[in-house]
């Protein structure tokens, strides 16, 4: 009965609306706090976990969904894609360090290479125990991010 239940409540919530970005059908902004929250907790218990900040230049509406859909293909079913606007997704790294992230983002520029808009960028940090903060490891990823933009292109870890 519960693996019954659990089996349908994952299938609504992968699609629910109040979850999923419209324009690519992937995780919002909201699942992906939710989600991020609890790894965030998580982490301070042993779980291995990094962020991957993906840019791929201003990609028009109809391109959204293909790009955001290349880069969930491209990666783990255990890991969480989202869009986060302006060409930009994250993507939660379960059980993954910063070298199998590094590995993660190789894939995902690969797949991506001859779709994105503009250079494919990415920005990782993994947690780090000392991190107190949920926002230390964002802001981790972002200014690697930006680094990475600023370069006019690849891969900067935090």
């Amino acid at each position: 009965m519960l693996a019954r239940d659990h089996a349908q409540g994952r299938a609504l919530v992968a699609d629910h609306p109040a979850l999923t970005d419209a324009e690519t059908g992937l995780a919002n902004r909201l699942h992906f706090e939710l989600v991020y929250s609890y790894l965030f907790e998580a982490g301070d218990r042993g779980l291995t976990f990094t962020v991957m900040l993906v840019s791929t230049g201003n990609p028009s509406r109809s391109d959204l969904r293909t790009i955001g859909q290349a880069v969930r293909l491209t990666t783990r079913a255990a890991d969480l894609v989202s869009h986060v606007g302006q060409g930009r997704y994250v993507v939660l790294l379960l059980g993954t360090n910063l070298q199998g992230a590094r590995i993660a983002a190789d894939r995902v520029e690969n797949a991506l290479r001859d779709m994105a808009p503009g250079p494919v960028c990415f920005g990782i940090a993994a947690f780090r125990p000392k991190m107190k903060e949920s926002s230390e490891l964002l802001e981790a990823a972002d200014y690697a991010l930006a680094a990475a933009e600023a370069a006019g292109g690849g891969l900067e870890f935090a």
